[in-house]
């Protein structure tokens, strides 16, 4: 079974890109599950998901890589056991750090009855608010950025093209091991060649750890 972590700031287009995506890979003949974590009481984006009749798990009350990481755990074991995905679209707060969720599946996989496969780590950009969200919230944003495997710059639709470039320029400066896409969960732009990324490669990057363990003092 296949793990794929979206990540990504709040309002960053993650789950409207992530219902096309998983129509995407279940028109490709993939039982797809979708589990989405939110730290408040009503989840919104579950309901979003399901309404688009679409298999979503929640796991609210705190972040999935801390605070509520056996309730994740426990919903990976119950997920495959009643309906065994081919791949779960993990999609964790927008204030979650991506290695943070790698090492909770790599403490749960024990816990598991079946093998699970990390897919790339992929962090979703907000193009319309990148400058506004890097001068506010620059230290998570670029952890989340630092810590991906691929980066998403979604709604390119709605901005110029040396707009674009400039940011992809940007974001390549904070991580030049990342790949750097673009995309649209307006259009739809990008969603085949993220199906494609996420079951025809594993994750095998390997983390720089001096930048995660600055990251992780200053947001202790």
């Amino acid at each position: 079974m296949k793990i794929a972590q979206v990540t990504g700031f709040l309002g960053s287009g993650k789950t409207t890109f992530l219902i096309l995506l998983a129509k995407e890979l279940g028109s490709r003949g993939y039982r797809v599950a979708n589990i989405v974590n939110d730290v408040g009481h009503i989840n919104v984006d579950r309901q979003l998901m399901e309404s688009k009749g679409l298999l979503a798990k929640e796991v609210s009350g705190g972040c999935i890589c801390c605070e509520v990481s056996g309730t994740f755990t426990t919903t990976i074991v119950n997920l495959w056991t009643s309906y065994q995905p081919d791949i779960i679209l993990v999609e964790p707060s927008g204030v979650a750090l991506p290695w943070g969720l790698k090492r909770t599946l790599e403490e749960s996989m024990n816990q598991n009855v079946v093998r699970i496969e990390h897919t790339p780590i992929i962090t979703f950009v907000d193009a319309l608010r990148f400058d506004k969200l890097i001068d506010r919230m620059d230290r998570l944003v670029e952890a989340q950025i630092l810590g991906a495997d691929i980066v998403l710059l979604n709604k390119t639709d709605a901005i110029d093209a040396d707009v674009t470039l400039d940011i992809l320029v940007r974001i390549r400066a904070v991580n030049p091991d990342a790949d750097v896409i673009t995309g649209s969960g307006l259009t739809g732009a990008g969603v085949s060649h993220v199906a494609d990324l996420i079951m025809e490669r594993s994750r095998s990057r390997v983390e720089r750890h001096g930048d995660m363990e600055r990251f992780e003092k200053d947001y202790a």
